[in-house]
């Protein structure tokens, strides 16, 4: 996305990246005889976003730091890119660890001639980076970093591994992508280049102990302080910047209690917005929710799946590293939307962290998540790192590298944030014991604390989160709509292909011709282009036995081939 990109050389940098395709940016340039930076970024939070250099220091900040003025003011500065100067001498290379929001950036001190490329806790805020022999080149895109191989004629592979991983699990894993030379900056991860000496290094790393040392009471108090300390850092945020609340808000209670609480808190002019299937539990609980409150609401049909279409476009901002169908719904509203009013888009993503989904510590990892099976014997395990357990992996992939990618479209336009993802609040929540249902304690700290939340129906369970339930093959739902789910099962009917799911992809490919149409077509069309015929044969059978969603990995895929490795790109 939008952001930075620059290249570090032992010689004379080669500078040539080429020239964005986009005018509506911020752009600048700083350089030297070894060394190229350039800013792309778009133009919003902008007092946020350094750009400086002088006799000591080069200093580049992309997105938002939430916290920002807290810094000017604890640092006893007189902005922003002074604090960072104080930050730094304080508490040296990691200095932006105490930073809180989506964001990334670079620190070269001149002196020590030490370069410094960082991503955020949680790397929603991209960073690309290829080592080459005699530099490093690294940008906020993909895209950045294939144009620079291209104009200077240096060539890149096809990596079957990234292949994989997208044909199973949906996104990448780790620091993979398809390119065998260019790999993903990882949440809590920092380049540090230091007299020509590389290293990528961890400057935050997830920690699940559990912390016996707190009653039920206490946790929840702590979970309702932290939370609200976030909301409190984002919705502010806008204050500052005199924009309007945008708040995404659906069935499920993720988002829900960023938009309840933040109103509870006195952010009550609040724009809601969802997108579903017309008429499904997401539609219907949103519009009550935000009726009440009084909040203004706008909704954003997804019916027939026609934004599944807009495949090549979504390869442009994914890059191939994700599904293009796990984030082409976002880009769909974001498209037909105009941020210039309103600032930051407020989400729920990453509330899984807060149910417990993170926190299991059982260390005979299964690798668990992703969207297909079908192949995952084809993937090479041994090429991952190491794992402390089986929560460490989810958070790490599942969640950053996978859930996170949602972003992406978004940040096109507007920076992206979810109290969920508050460094603070997920050191917390990852220490509490297994004695606690993690689960249980989100559902008891709504009715504790925000009672009234818990009058509408949690989409998930087609009911209230008090309601009495029944978990049958793994799957929970209400004893009162217990009789259609059975129904369901009897008649073997599965959510995606009928109408009652927020995206329902097997039913819009089994209804919708043109939609069908594409998705044959564009496979057939491009399946050749695969040299290795075992990838070929295993794409061949994940779309033709596999469901919707299974056939939109194999078109991601090939859509990323054709586009990165087809006829006139680089030579590989």
């Amino acid at each position: 996305m939008p952001g930075f990109l620059g290249e570090i050389s032992k010689n004379k940098a080669n500078k040539n990246f080429g020239i964005s395709d986009r005018d509506d940016l911020i752009n600048g340039i700083i350089e030297g005889k070894n060394f190229y930076l350039e800013r792309r970024t778009i133009k919003k939070f902008e007092k946020d976003k350094v750009f400086t250099e002088d006799d000591e220091y080069i200093i580049i900040t992309e997105g938002v730091i939430l916290n920002s003025l807290k810094l000017v003011e604890k640092y006893k500065a007189s902005n922003f890119k002074n604090a960072i100067i104080n930050m730094y001498r304080k508490n040296g290379e990691t200095f932006f660890e105490e930073f809180r929001g989506s964001f990334s950036g670079l620190f070269y001190d001149k002196k020590k001639d030490k370069w410094i490329i960082y991503t955020n806790h949680i790397g929603d805020k991209q960073i690309f980076y290829y080592k080459m022999r005699d530099r490093v080149i690294f940008g906020s895109e993909i895209n950045y970093l294939v144009s620079y191989m291209k104009n200077n004629k240096i060539s890149y592979t096809f990596d079957e591994i990234g292949a994989y991983f997208i044909l199973t699990y949906g996104y990448m894993l780790e620091d993979y992508t398809l390119f065998k030379e260019i790999k993903k900056l990882n949440a809590g991860k920092y380049i540090k280049i230091d007299n020509n000496k590389f290293e990528v290094k961890t400057y935050y790393e997830i920690d699940n102990t559990p912390n016996h040392d707190q009653t039920e009471d206490e946790i929840i108090e702590n979970i309702d302080r932290l939370f609200r300390n976030a909301i409190e850092l984002e919705f502010e945020k806008d204050k500052e910047y005199n924009y309007k609340h945008v708040v995404t808000l659906s069935g499920g209670l993720d988002s829900r209690m960023t938009s309840w609480v933040a109103h509870d808190m006195g952010y009550k002019d609040q724009l809601n917005v969802t997108f579903s299937q017309t008429d499904y539990l997401d539609e219907k609980i949103a519009k009550e929710i935000a009726r009440d409150l009084k909040h203004e609401w706008l909704f954003k049909a997804l019916d027939n799946g026609r934004y599944l279409m807009n495949l090549n476009e979504m390869i442009k901002i994914n890059f191939g590293n994700c599904l293009y169908s796990g984030n082409a719904h976002v880009n769909n509203f974001i498209q037909t939307f105009n941020f210039n009013r309103y600032g930051l888009y407020h989400t729920g993503q990453c509330g899984e962290i807060m149910k417990g989904h993170c926190s299991n510590r059982n260390e005979n990892l299964e690798y668990g998540g992703g969207y297909s099976k079908f192949l995952i014997d084809k993937v090479d395990f041994h090429t991952l790192k190491g794992y402390k357990n089986e929560g460490v992996f989810k958070l790490k992939n599942g969640q950053f590298n996978g859930t996170l990618q949602g972003s992406l479209p978004v940040q096109n336009f507007t920076e992206v944030v979810s109290p969920y993802v508050d460094p603070d609040l997920i050191n917390y929540l990852l220490k509490i014991p297994n004695n606690y249902q993690i689960n249980e304690l989100q559902i008891k700290w709504i009715l504790k604390k925000y009672p009234d939340a818990a009058e509408y129906k949690w989409e998930a369970i087609n009911g209230k989160i008090n309601d009495k339930t029944i978990t049958i093959m793994g799957h929970t739902t209400t004893l009162k709509a217990l009789p259609k789910k059975v129904i369901n099962k009897i008649f073997h009917k599965r959510a995606m292909n009928t109408k009652m799911h927020m995206n329902p992809m097997d039913y819009w490919y089994r209804t919708n011709d043109n939609l069908k149409n594409f998705i044959d077509s564009t496979f057939k069309e491009n399946i050749s282009l695969l040299e290795n015929n075992e990838l070929k044969k295993d794409c061949q059978k994940l779309f033709t036995e596999g469901n919707t969603i299974e056939k939109t990995q194999v078109l991601t895929l090939l859509a990323a081939y054709k586009y990165y490795f087809g006829e006139n790109n680089a030579e590989t």
